[in-house]
């Protein structure tokens, strides 16, 4: 699973669209996955939750304009329509 944003870092408002997902009731028990950046980059995160309580979890990385960007957590919206997903970035979550 590939969350693609459409921007070099996420931030609260930030949007992307989600690709090999079956259904939001897949992520439940917590899920591995990949944030795509729009400079190419990518990190490793993990999505956990359930309904309208997602988490999550980014590793460090760094942009390709050599930015580092640390471990974060961000509590975020998921959506389906017409069988694809998206993801809306919130607020950023205290590190647990």
């Amino acid at each position: 699973m590939i969350l693609q944003a459409t921007h070099t870092h996420l931030y609260p408002g930030h949007h992307g669209t989600i690709t090999g997902l079956a259904q939001l009731s897949d992520l439940e028990q917590g899920r591995d996955c990949l944030v795509e950046f729009s400079d190419g980059s990518v990190t490793a995160a993990r999505i956990s939750g359930s309904s309208n309580e997602w988490q999550l979890c980014t590793e460090a990385y760094r942009t390709a304009a050599g930015t580092d960007i640390p471990v974060k957590q961000w509590a975020i919206r998921l959506r389906e329509a017409g069988g694809e997903f998206d993801f809306r970035i919130l607020e950023k979550s205290p590190a647990k």
